[in-house]
């Protein structure tokens, strides 16, 4: 498939926004599918023919994957054998299928885990080629990314314009990893999730660190490493190759909110509780312990600023009536300020404590002309996790992953500074 268009609008765009960054020298796009909430990339795999791939971003799964046929991709070649060198060090979590290395393919929707052969196969990536500018940008080409190649399957519940999953998570196998280890930039990465892609532009993931003049307004709190296992198969002693964090409380305009502490902290024997972030999950949920007392308190702040609660909207359990909400010009809906307060002090914050913190346009979901929702969720009485801080509220924030100091790193909104992940055209 062709990609000058492509390359064209997307070289055009990042030229007339003129943003400069040395750090962040690989990019990606980011679209949002906004019937599903979900987010998504595109790059081209392989070399005559090339096969253009759209896939949605996961930071939990442990390989990367497509329907290969929908795709019509040419499995002639780039099949990894079994009881290979290449196998063997792709393990665990390969296994034979025949004369193929087999690996799995799902998603959280999925009725069930998915076997597919294994490939490795070239894949486009964009790269600047000046160092304080996006005026040019060049493809730049990563061999032997692996995937599964799967079936019809596993695609349940993902966006339709999607037939796949690019994994970022904590894995060898990853994007961010592969990156890393071929072109020797920075074990880290940073994304920017759109709010919107209804006007054709899109977000980045940005590969090697944060955009410079972004990266000066990053508050960092140290990952923690889950000792047990959260995906869906593992073997005994396997620790979680997700993202979480250390939450030590949570405030609503200053007021903390009140729940057991030891929902923040990991179950040591079974790895229940804690907080994660994730692209999968539309909205944050909640363990309902904290979703109640944080709906509480923000129920008694909203009505003395005098907004009006009407009938709750599916998934959401908490509305309000559109026309008693003003709004604010910079960062969304003027509704009680959310703090999510983490591990660390941070300069910025003149050495306070590490906070994410949630303004109306991240905390507020419109789901039709006269009704706007809570945009958090009641995850149950007993949930994997206890706060899984879903895509609504990362969108519009810079949040970076780095794994060479085993840090997160998050703007809070964009929105404040003027600006906002929507910025990049090109799909």
């Amino acid at each position: 498939m062709a990609s000058g268009p492509f390359l064209l609008s997307f070289l055009f765009i990042f030229s007339a926004f003129s943003f400069h960054f040395s750090n962040a020298n690989l990019v990606l796009p980011v679209v949002k599918d906004n019937t599903k909430s979900q987010y998504y990339t595109t790059f081209l795999v392989g070399t005559r023919p090339s096969t253009r791939v759209y896939l949605v971003i996961d930071l939990a799964n442990q390989w990367s994957w497509f329907a290969c046929d929908l795709y019509g991709y040419n499995t002639n070649s780039h099949e990894v054998p079994c009881n290979s060198p290449k196998c063997e060090r792709y393990a665990p979590g390969t296994f034979c299928s025949g004369n193929a290395c087999g690996a799995l393919a799902y998603t959280p929707w999925s009725n069930g885990l998915f076997a597919g052969d294994l490939y490795e196969d070239t894949v486009s990536l964009y790269k600047q080629t000046q160092q304080n500018s996006l005026a040019q940008l060049s493809k730049v080409y990563l061999p032997k990314l692996p995937f599964t190649c799967a079936d019809k399957g596993p695609l349940k519940g993902l966006s339709p314009r999607t037939k796949g999953v690019v994994t970022l998570a904590r894995v060898p196998v990853a994007l961010h990893s592969q990156i890393s280890s071929t072109f020797k930039v920075a074990r880290k990465f940073a994304l920017c999730l759109p709010s919107s892609t209804s006007l054709g532009y899109n977000g980045a993931i940005y590969f090697g660190g944060s955009p410079d003049y972004l990266s000066k307004s990053l508050i960092t709190t140290p990952l923690v490493i889950n000792p047990n296992s959260t995906a869906p198969i593992y073997s005994e002693g396997d620790a979680s190759v997700e993202y979480f964090i250390k939450v030590r409380s949570i405030k609503i305009d200053g007021t903390p909110i009140r729940f057991r502490s030891s929902l923040l902290s990991f179950d040591i024997k079974e790895g229940v509780g804690g907080t994660k972030v994730s692209t999968m999950d539309p909205y944050t949920v909640l363990h309902s312990e904290i979703y109640k007392t944080l709906v509480n308190v923000f129920v008694t702040k909203a009505t003395a600023m005098k907004m009006t609660r009407v009938a709750s909207v599916s998934p959401f359990g908490t509305c309000f009536s559109s026309k008693s909400v003003v709004d604010n010009a910079k960062t969304g809906p003027a509704v009680p300020i959310i703090d999510i307060i983490m591990d660390g002090k941070s300069p910025l914050l003149h050495n306070k404590n590490a906070r994410w913190r949630i303004y109306g346009a991240n905390s507020m979901v419109k789901v039709s002309d006269t009704v706007m929702c809570l945009g958090f969720v009641d995850g149950g009485s007993k949930p994997t996790t206890s706060i899984v801080i879903g895509g609504k509220q990362m969108e519009d924030n810079l949040v970076e992953i780095d794994l060479e100091t085993s840090k997160l790193g998050v703007t809070s909104s964009l929105l404040r500074m003027g600006t906002n992940c929507s910025k990049f055209k090109g799909i």
